[in-house]
């Protein structure tokens, strides 16, 4: 059978769940890695069509699951081109192949005339899948808690502090479903003899979106109180939104949860046979320490880049506007920089520091300006201990304090560095 989306976190679980229940799996992907899961792995990319290379594919299976799908439009991907016209040429030729059946994932909430983009190129896939010859069936999920999730690991984020300020004041409702509860009605739908043509994934109860917060930080051990956020605070941020909180705080995000994300659990509890796991077990054993550091980190390490940032533009500003010039000069002729050079090594210097305070706002820099910051303090901390070594024994410790400047700057590159070990 054939996954797409196999780059994504349903679409690789989907994949290794079938594969572990004995089915042979093609994974299609739209940039082909080593690491997406089992199979055999084929570049796919439903924003560009092509036919040939989809048939070849499509020939060597009898079952499409279709886990492809974005919640924000790029330049190279829209929602027509990923969630409409892409899956409805890939049905059409998956017809024309000989392939049995389909599996979409979609959205709850997805239909004509939803209120946003999303949830409305959705329902038009969905209608294709409809319209499909053999078995079409079209799954959709409520929220899906899965602890590598970036959705869930945004709540844990969170229910993880001690108050938080939500729009209604967080009383959305929600009914959200256990990654592997997904995952298991999924394979039982790939093999079911006369599965259910639309069929909702969710959860066993609905909650208030305050409700789902609070469960989560319970099984954290944390105590977590909630606050109506004022409607100008809303639209604030959805106008600039918050670093980390961008995906709740998008005017369509905040739309879909205002109309709500619940439906029948009955039908997806009768296909896997077996109880739903409720919310206030959606945590595993054991994981609730782990599980809240990884939150914490996650809150704290935008506030330490803001800190990092504003500690080297606010330093430049000072070195350039407000430090006395004459006595800055001085200081560089005691570091026996020449007289020539002391104005441009003053203004230079300031500009290095303005530039490495903006460039950790650039994923791409940010781990060299890390490395620069490192490297630019311990030089400045060399030419200090060298020939201003009364500063090691100022009463306000400014040399002192480059020490834990320098271990906040390691941590911030093991953990906030793109290719490094970063909590996204």
């Amino acid at each position: 059978m054939l996954v797409l989306g196999a780059n994504g976190l349903i679409g690789s679980a989907i994949a290794e769940r079938l594969e572990r229940a004995g089915h042979a799996v093609v994974l299609a992907m739209r940039h082909v890695t080593e690491d997406a899961g089992p199979g055999r792995r084929v570049a796919l990319d439903l924003a560009r069509p092509c036919q040939d290379q989809w048939m070849d594919v499509l020939r060597t299976v009898d079952v499409v699951v279709n886990a492809a799908g974005i919640f924000r439009e790029t330049d190279g991907a829209s929602f027509e081109q990923v969630h409409v016209s892409g899956p409805c040429t890939l049905f059409a030729l998956a017809a024309a192949a000989g392939v049995t059946r389909i599996v979409q994932i979609s959205a709850l909430g997805a239909h004509a005339q939803a209120a946003t983009a999303y949830w409305r190129s959705k329902a038009a896939g969905d209608a294709c899948v409809a319209a499909f010859p053999g078995r079409g069936v079209v799954v959709r999920p409520s929220l899906v808690f899965a602890e590598s999730g970036t959705s869930t690991r945004l709540f844990l984020a969170l229910a993880a502090q001690p108050l938080i300020a939500l729009p209604d004041g967080g009383r959305q409702r929600v009914q959200p479903i256990h990654l592997d509860d997904l995952l298991d009605g999924v394979t039982a739908l790939v093999e079911h003899p006369d599965p259910p043509a639309v069929i909702e994934a969710v959860g066993p109860a609905p909650l208030t979106f305050a409700g789902y917060l609070r469960t989560l930080a319970t099984q954290m051990g944390q105590r977590l109180r909630v606050l109506p956020a004022p409607a100008w605070a809303v639209r604030l941020a959805v106008r600039w939104p918050i670093p980390g909180l961008a995906q709740i705080l998008e005017a369509d995000a905040l739309r879909m949860l205002e109309a709500g994300n619940h439906g029948d659990a009955a039908p997806w509890q009768a296909l896997l046979a077996r109880p739903l796991r409720p919310a206030t077990r959606f945590l595993a054993p054991g994981a609730r320490d782990d599980v809240r550091r990884a939150a914490h980190l996650r809150v704290l390490l935008p506030i330490l880049r803001t800190a990092n940032s504003l500690m080297w533009l606010v330093t430049a500003w000072v070195s350039a506007f407000v430090y006395p010039v004459q006595a800055s000069v001085e200081l560089l002729q005691r570091a026996h920089v020449p007289d020539a050079l002391a104005l441009p090594s003053l203004y230079g210097a300031a500009a290095l520091d303005a530039l490495l305070g903006l460039a950790v706002w650039r994923p791409r820099w940010r781990r060299a300006a890390y490395c620069a910051q490192l490297g630019l303090i311990a030089f400045y901390t060399l030419v200090i201990s060298l020939w201003l070594p009364e500063y090691w024994a100022h009463p306000y410790g400014p040399v002192l304090k480059n020490l834990p400047v320098l271990a906040l700057i390691y941590a911030l590159l093991k953990l906030d560095a793109p290719d490094g070990h970063r909590l996204r």
